[in-house]
């Protein structure tokens, strides 16, 4: 396990593809539903606060060079009480896997195979997440860096192409949500972009002294390709549109059409966003083995794979029957539940390390 090393670049990649990941399709439709026009403004917002709480980690990881989040946490707190705040982490890590093996499973049956049982789509696609963590973080890496130019290449067409069919009234007026809610829904809107798992892959950066350049630049490069379509959304296809469709993206692109000889361009949609949420779900699992591997004193992390795997399509079944049932959950649930992890006991972490560096320099 400790053999394995990606670059900063690669790390830079993995973090451009889980920050719109899932968001490029689902964060338009999320943002409409709560201040309409002025998604737009949220999303700066959530970017900026996603930025943040990458700072906090790269504080964490300067202080404690070459450690996970699971390991960290029983220097800082001592063994027992850290390796209870290491499970908190793994049943994090395993839920946010299964949200997503979800939410990819509901795409694909509402926009493509909808004769398709839910239960093939979770065994199909948890199966082959399954294996790319068992070739390891180096491989499933630079399969990352390879398609990273065609994702660039599709993001670029796709928006270019959707600049003739833009109408600015659309988004007028502007704050006519107001501020507060505008700043809510933007720090609502960063709970979803679960940045920590990043504190179980960082340590394995070949050079440590670029850990934090890369993290900072893949979180603002997703973060501004999630405030690009949020903004062409409601620039094309207007808030209450947006608000309607869970997957407003995938309309816009439908809405592509140059001349007679190029049409039906959602498909290069779809790829990036399964390219995105592939790599997603992959760190997400990576970071749930490893963080089990490590709080259990087991060097080698990919035994854990197919159980957890089997456990994750079990679970999925049972905790989002349906769209509404991961609706509500998204909203009045996963909200708190993210930011303690992300925020609070990073936070908390952040501030007893301090403490006993204070102390140890005083005494």
């Amino acid at each position: 396990m400790e053999t394995e090393k990606i670059s900063s670049r690669q790390l830079t990649i993995l973090t451009i593809n889980f920050t719109f990941g899932t968001s490029i399709l689902v964060v338009a439709s999320l943002l409409a539903i709560q201040v309409k026009q002025d998604a737009w403004i949220s999303s700066i917002i959530g970017m900026l606060v996603n930025i943040l709480m990458v700072s906090l980690y790269i504080l964490l990881l300067n202080m404690y060079p070459g450690l996970t989040l699971a390991q960290m946490t029983e220097v800082i707190l001592g063994k027992w009480l850290g390796k209870a705040i290491s499970i908190l982490y793994v049943l994090f890590f395993f839920l946010l896997t299964v949200y997503l093996i979800n939410l990819t499973a509901n795409f694909i049956v509402t926009t493509i195979f909808t004769d398709t049982p839910l239960i093939a789509i979770h065994i199909t696609f948890t199966l082959v997440v399954v294996m790319a963590v068992r070739y390891g973080l180096e491989v499933f890496s630079r399969a990352a860096e390879l398609f990273a130019p065609f994702i660039f290449l599709c993001f670029l067409f796709i928006f270019i192409a959707l600049i003739p069919l833009i109408d600015v009234t659309k988004i007028e007026p502007v704050f006519e949500a107001g501020i507060g809610p505008i700043v809510y829904a933007g720090v609502h809107f960063a709970s979803i972009q679960e940045l920590v798992c990043f504190m179980m892959v960082a340590p394995f950066v070949n050079r440590p002294k670029h850990i934090p350049k890369a993290l900072l630049l893949g979180a603002g490069i997703g973060g501004l390709i999630i405030v690009m379509v949020t903004t062409i959304s409601m620039l094309v296809l207007g808030p209450d549109f947006s608000a309607r469709n869970l997957f407003p993206a995938f309309v816009l692109a439908k809405k592509i059409s140059l001349g007679q000889f190029l049409q039906r361009v959602e498909v290069i949609m779809l790829a990036l966003w399964f390219l995105g949420v592939f790599i997603k779900t992959t760190v997400c699992l990576f970071s749930t083995v490893l963080s089990l591997a490590q709080t259990l004193n087991m060097r080698n992390y990919q035994l854990y794979t197919y159980p957890v795997g089997i456990l994750m399509v079990v679970y999925t079944s049972l905790v989002y029957p349906n769209v509404t049932a991961y609706l509500e959950f998204l909203f009045e649930t996963w909200y708190l539940y993210s930011y303690t992890m992300m925020l609070v006991i990073p936070l908390l972490l952040l501030v007893i390390a301090l403490i006993r560096h204070w102390i140890r320099k005083v005494t």
